[in-house]
């Protein structure tokens, strides 16, 4: 199956993942049929929808007008079985348990056409081991979107063991053709290339928080304000290159030695969910937080996104829809 056979996508899931990775394809004017137990779920997810949708006309990357025919291409479901038996491509963006992926797979491999594609939005648990819970794990394949999944451009396709290359190279092209950048996950490894990237730096970070070396506000203020900044422009290698090979050898002679090696999560972070303070959900983590400051943070986070991001989103919507401004 290639990418013009895909028609219909189907998404399981409706959550803070699930329901940007609707709007993706519905925006790029696909039929998309968005599954959730609880219809409470459905009806926040449309509402979440609709404030990206305007969210994206303030920035000018939509019309008003594009906003109804979005919406109009997401149908919503609380039946799985009826939801996806004619979909071509369906997207998993459940809770990251293993188990609970399993059950979800067995089930959309029982219900999908043969022909489908099945897809996970897991951020690092190994792919061949969801595909081997369907009798079709050659077209089971990964897709691990990124927060928030309607901004952020990239996408980690993750090969399994038995995935085959005409389902990898569909659902490349796919993404393409929403307007993502698919990045080829060629090993099915822990965490993929992201997250172990991401949680080698919090691995430290935590450390640094944990020897009181400094505050919270300050450790990120210094990720923001020197590699962080640059890092939207200039990758972590193509930085070597420019500062000098030799120069990063002889910092890490030194420096490696000092830097966290720890293999289980640190002290801090244990004991910060062993008081139960999770972050913005208990309005308290690293920082205390209220309900109109986590919403300000989010509002900030993607409006800063969608400006550094405006010239490829706005190459993205006018592929997809000629007319856009």
């Amino acid at each position: 199956m290639g990418v013009e056979d895909v028609k219909r996508i189907g998404v399981v899931g409706a959550g803070t993942m699930g329901h940007g990775i609707a709007q993706i394809f519905a925006t790029a004017g696909y039929q998309v049929t968005l599954i959730s137990r609880r219809e409470t779920t459905l009806r926040q997810a449309l509402e979440g929808i609709k404030l990206n949708l305007m969210r994206f006309t303030k920035h000018k990357l939509i019309q008003e007008d594009d906003i109804k025919a979005i919406l109009s291409s997401i149908e919503t479901s609380t039946i799985l079985e009826e939801a996806i038996s004619n979909v071509d491509f369906v997207i998993e963006a459940v809770p990251e348990v293993m188990e609970v992926k399993k059950e979800v797979f067995q089930s959309l491999d029982s219900i999908c056409p043969e022909h489908a594609i099945l897809a996970s939005n897991t951020s690092g648990l190994s792919i061949t081991e969801i595909g081997s819970a369907t009798r079709r794990p050659e077209k089971v394949v990964g897709t691990h979107f990124w927060n928030p999944p309607h901004i952020i451009p990239l996408v980690e396709v993750v090969k399994g063991a038995s995935t085959s290359e005409e389902t990898f190279q569909t659902t490349c092209d796919l993404m393409e053709k929403a307007g993502k950048v698919p990045a080829k996950v060629l090993k099915d490894i822990p965490g993929f290339i992201g997250n172990r990237i991401q949680h080698a730096m919090w691995r430290e970070v935590f450390s640094l928080l944990d020897q009181g070396v400094a505050t919270a506000e300050d450790i990120d203020r210094v990720v923001k304000l020197t590699f962080g900044a640059r890092l939207p422009i200039i990758g972590p290698l193509e930085t070597v290159d420019l500062n000098g090979v030799d120069l990063t050898l002889k910092v890490q002679s030194y420096l490696l030695k000092y830097i966290d090696r720890s293999t289980e999560p640190a002290e801090i972070l244990k004991k910060t969910v062993k008081n139960g303070d999770f972050g913005i959900k208990t309005g308290k983590g690293f920082y205390t937080w209220t309900k109109a400051k986590g919403e300000e943070a989010v509002a900030r986070r993607d409006d800063e996104l969608i400006k550094l991001l405006k010239p490829y989103l706005l190459k993205r919507q006018r592929a997809q829809r000629p007319n856009s401004p």
